[in-house]
């Protein structure tokens, strides 16, 4: 490469390189179909998800999980033309209870927005100031020909930080005194920090921080709209800088949360809108369109886009390697399992089939509303089979022997299920690699042998009924297969 461009942090990493191709935010699709396929051996419920992108690009689905006691996997991806389709299974069927934002269920990960809060502000202006002990508050600081009060005659550069109970928020991008330096123009600052929207001031860990003024009930329109307090010095004319200044504004926080309890594995029910994995797709700059009118693109020697900032860029905020168990459950034993034509009883045989095995796998802090990028390779088949011998004797008999016309029934039958590995956020530093159930069935056969005074007299071909079971070395080969989890956060995206 003769020419190119590459930008890095202050870690020595890629940030923007036109040696590569860099994948931007495409969409992100709320409102799959789905399908409970049934609350035994775990339970499964698949959501299947369409979206439109140019079939010359291959789409990345990361997925959100709403539950922290379940196992999910992005099972299959594929198109017809310019429409994919992404199946993301899950284990479990319904939930016990139905959360559609304001009926917080156990075992979720729940969107709260806290009390507004305003304490300890400054009263004294400090460009590295540190928060006193329990404050609480939205900061604006700027140093320079103008002061902040100017209000919508305001045009520079404003620094952002964010003070929650005493600590310095870490904001995204933030500099060594927790600011982000964001461009005002006529006052307003480039950010949709409506509470309600999808907007905010966000943190490193996925939290997201909403001002208010001083009334504590309308939020500011510009960065001299009513602040619950303000300090400004005027160093004299001729001094550079002559003003500085700050402004200071009530504060509430939008974060995620984990209720307690189970989720539930309910054979009948509903799922709630956030209760619904979402899944945000992302593609190459290449599949990037827009209108704006400003902006930076970044292309490859052959002339075509390798970054284009119309799209937010995935973060990805840690990648790891997680191991699945070598098998599923340690309680498949058939016990209590009729040789008969394979007819269970069916609890007996879903208690024994549900999966139990895990691995724990110890990660980096992860955002609190994280996202993951997890295609399962992982397959593992078991099985287990009863056998019963049945004797049929029409005479008389004698010291244990049947003296005419005998029968002997051979009852087999073999109950199988068939696992994909899956993916849980145990907690906020553990992800545990499991299994979940995706196909079942049993197969059962029945053949007689004939005898008469101790004489055989042949074998009936017999009967067979049932689905037999995926026993394959190749299927079972990635049982204990390797596989990459890319984790991100989901704020930035939804």
């Amino acid at each position: 490469m003769s020419f190119g461009l590459t930008i890095k942090n202050n870690n020595n990493e890629f940030l923007i390189s036109s040696a590569m191709r860099n994948l931007h935010h495409h969409t992100t699709v709320t409102n799959p179909s789905i399908s409970v396929v049934t609350h035994n051996y775990g339970g499964l419920s698949r959501f299947t998800y369409t979206f439109t992108l140019n079939s010359s690009y291959i789409p990345v689905p990361f997925f959100t999980t709403p539950f922290i006691d379940r196992y999910y996997a992005i099972e299959k991806v594929s198109n017809s033309g310019n429409t994919w389709t992404v199946h993301l299974i899950s284990e479990g069927a319904y939930p016990t209870e139905t959360d559609n934002g304001n009926n917080p269920s156990p075992g979720s990960i729940v969107e709260t927005l806290s009390s507004l809060q305003y304490a300890g502000a400054p009263t004294q202006i400090s460009a590295s100031g540190t928060p006193s002990s329990g404050a609480y508050y939205a900061e604006l600081y700027h140093a320079g020909s103008a002061p902040i009060s100017q209000g919508t005659s305001f045009n520079g550069s404003v620094g952002v930080r964010i003070i929650w109970n005493g600590e310095v928020v870490p904001l995204v991008n933030s500099d060594s005194n927790g600011r982000v330096f964001i461009t005002a123009t006529n006052g307003v600052l480039p950010i949709n920090y409506a509470v309600g929207s999808s907007g905010g001031i966000v943190d490193e860990d996925g939290d997201t921080y909403f001002p208010f003024e001083l009334n504590g009930v309308d939020q500011p329109a510009n960065i001299y709209d009513n602040p619950a307090n303000y300090l400004e010095n005027d160093n004299g004319a001729g001094a550079n800088p002559r003003y500085e200044s700050m402004a200071f504004y009530k504060i509430k926080q939008r974060s995620y949360v984990e209720v307690s309890g189970s989720s539930g594995n309910e054979p009948t029910g509903s799922y709630g809108s956030v209760q619904i994995p979402k899944l945000i797709v992302f593609a190459d700059a290449r599949a990037v369109t827009g209108s704006e009118t400003f902006g930076m693109t970044v292309f490859k020697d052959d002339g075509t886009a390798a970054f284009d900032n119309r799209k937010n860029p995935l973060i990805v905020k840690q990648l790891t390697s997680v191991s699945i168990p070598t098998t599923a459950t340690n309680t498949f034993s058939g016990s209590g399992l009729s040789a008969r034509n394979a007819s269970g009883p069916v609890s007996t045989w879903s208690t024994q089939a549900t999966p139990n095995q895990y691995n724990s796998i110890s990660v980096n802090t992860m955002p609190s509303n994280p996202m993951f990028y997890y295609p399962t390779v992982t397959q593992r088949h078991q099985q287990v089979s009863r056998s019963e011998i049945e004797n049929e004797c029409d005479g008389p008999v004698v010291k244990g022997n049947c003296l005419g016309p005998e029968r002997d029934y051979f009852w087999r039958s073999t109950y199988w299920n068939f696992y994909r590995g899956g993916i849980s956020r145990h907690s906020s530093t553990v992800i545990h690699a499991g299994y979940i159930n995706v196909e079942y069935g049993a197969y059962h056969s029945r053949t007689t042998s004939s005898n008469f005074f101790g004489f055989s007299t042949g074998n009936s071909a017999g009967s067979s009924v049932g689905k037999w079971p995926w026993d394959s070395s190749q299927i079972n080969a990635a049982g204990t297969g390797i596989n990459t989890v890319l984790i991100g956060d989901a704020t930035n995206y939804i």
